[in-house]
């Protein structure tokens, strides 16, 4: 038809499969049928607790040694942009921790930019032994990293030697021409970074958790060679769906393309999709019911800002101690300071929680518009 794109045969397979999964609303693989959340929805979830998983992500600094053209940098501004950088005082690290424990936290996950290049990060291994017993209520200590600071040998032995008992390693091509983050100008090829970090620390991690993250950015053979890598070395993945905010990206194709990596995905490894609803996601389940890939499409594409509040709160350096990001996508130098008078402030950490997820114009009527 004229004027009309027809539908590709890869489309049409998507949509017969996420139809005999239940998923399509309109019979159209472009309108699969996600559960979005808007911003402002009423919420029967605790005002003063974190919600959702209970995750707390907080970001160790803004610097990173790659320049991905995608990076949201937890809210900050691009770390090549940020100079200098902004950075954690490592005795401040604790003080968050203290409060957080009081607000439902169930786990932490150490981010940046990029956790391998901050200042203290020996320290910070050192330290989290004594945090899992101080805070046992936090029963998951993560960070996620580009993995390249860790072919630093010093580095990657603290790594081992440390208590963190998860990890995910973002890694968007294995092809040996390629590098790891080919949408970076600078970083080390992904073929390296699979055989001389990933390989050896799934060796030495023995019993611990180890996750690719795999930023989809319309390749889909480039996404699935990251997967089959994962996979043969028995590593969970989860694929990202380019950020439309970070990217400049908002045409649905981008959308069509993530759907049909999901059903070529599922039928390659013989798993069945479902959405996850608590998140509005979806995971491919094996005949055991666990979840080796997981994919998470731009909720914030969708304005699904009720489920954005689930995924993490988080928290990034500033230049007065922590500061809260409610919407990190959106409205970025929009921040809830959480400290007063040099303190951390339990009734800031409150607005924090309460803030987080109600959107770009979260802010709007509240003490903190005339901070932006």
């Amino acid at each position: 038809m004229k004027g009309k794109r027809m539908p590709s045969n890869r489309s049409l397979l998507a949509e017969e499969f996420f139809n005999q999964a239940g998923l399509l609303s309109r019979g159209n693989v472009g309108h699969l049928q996600f559960e979005n959340i808007p911003a402002g929805s009423p919420s029967a979830e605790p005002a003063d607790v974190i919600p959702g998983r209970g995750d707390l992500r907080i970001s160790l600094t803004s610097a990173c040694n790659l320049r991905c053209s995608y990076c949201h940098n937890e809210g900050q501004s691009a770390p090549w942009l940020l100079q200098p950088a902004k950075t954690a005082r490592f005795d401040n690290i604790e003080s968050l921790l203290e409060v957080a424990t009081k607000y439902g936290v169930k786990s932490v996950k150490f981010s940046g930019g990029d956790p391998g290049v901050y200042p203290d990060l020996l320290a910070l291994m050192d330290a989290i032994a004594t945090w899992r017993r101080r805070f046992p209520s936090i029963a998951k200590w993560g960070m996620c990293t580009n993995g390249t600071p860790f072919l630093n040998r010093e580095k990657f032995e603290a790594l081992v030697l440390s208590a963190l008992d998860n990890i995910s390693i973002g890694i968007d091509s294995v092809d040996p021409r390629e590098r790891s983050k080919p949408l970076s100008p600078v970083g080390v090829g992904g073929t390296r970074l699979l055989e001389r970090f990933v390989t050896p620390l799934a060796q030495a991690w023995t019993g611990r958790f180890i996750k690719l993250d795999v930023v989809f950015h319309g390749d889909k053979r480039q996404t699935l060679n990251v997967i089959r890598a994962g996979r043969r070395l028995g590593l969970n993945v989860s694929v990202v769906e380019l950020n439309g905010v970070m990217a400049n990206v908002t045409d649905q194709e981008m959308r069509n393309l993530f759907l049909e990596l999901i059903a070529e995905t599922a039928a390659e490894f013989s798993l069945e999709a479902k959405l996850h609803k608590p998140l509005n996601e979806i995971y491919l389940f094996d005949r055991a019911e666990q979840t080796p890939i997981k994919f998470y499409q731009d909720h914030c594409r969708d304005r699904d800002c009720g489920h954005c509040r689930k995924l993490h709160l988080r928290v990034s350096p500033t230049g007065k101690g922590w500061g809260a990001v409610p919407c990190f996508l959106q409205a970025q130098s929009r921040i809830i300071p959480l400290a007063v008078d040099g303190r951390m402030s339990a009734e800031r950490f409150e607005d924090a929680i309460r803030y987080n997820g109600r959107g770009p114009s979260w802010f709007a009527g509240t003490p903190y518009e005339s901070l932006g």
